[in-house]
């Protein structure tokens, strides 16, 4: 709920075509994704609770680097495309990372 508040809080930046994406990942990393994972090294995550962030984290992502034009067709990034985008920068890797340190 927090991440979706602070997504709806940048909503106008980030669909905006004059930002260009780096300033938009920027602001995902630095305002929505610690809404989202604030006090995470202490959960106890589930597999439908990653499930659920991942889902979260991937909506963002389409929004931010928006659609592919294929044979003059345009269609949604695939999951796989999201992740060599974002070079396995997950949230739940995200989450693991914050736990060690």
């Amino acid at each position: 709920m927090m991440g979706n508040k602070a997504y709806y809080a940048n909503r106008q930046p980030v669909n905006s075509s004059l930002i260009s994406r780096k300033n938009k990942l920027q602001i995902y990393c630095t305002s929505v994704r610690p809404a989202v994972t604030c006090g995470s090294e202490l959960w106890t995550l589930t597999v439908g609770e990653e499930r659920a962030l991942a889902v979260f984290e991937r909506k963002i992502l389409r929004k931010i680097y928006g659609p592919v034009r294929e044979n003059e067709l345009w269609r949604i990034r695939r999951n796989d495309e999201l992740e060599a985008i974002t070079k396995g920068e997950n949230i739940d890797r995200f989450i693991k990372c914050q736990r060690i340190q």
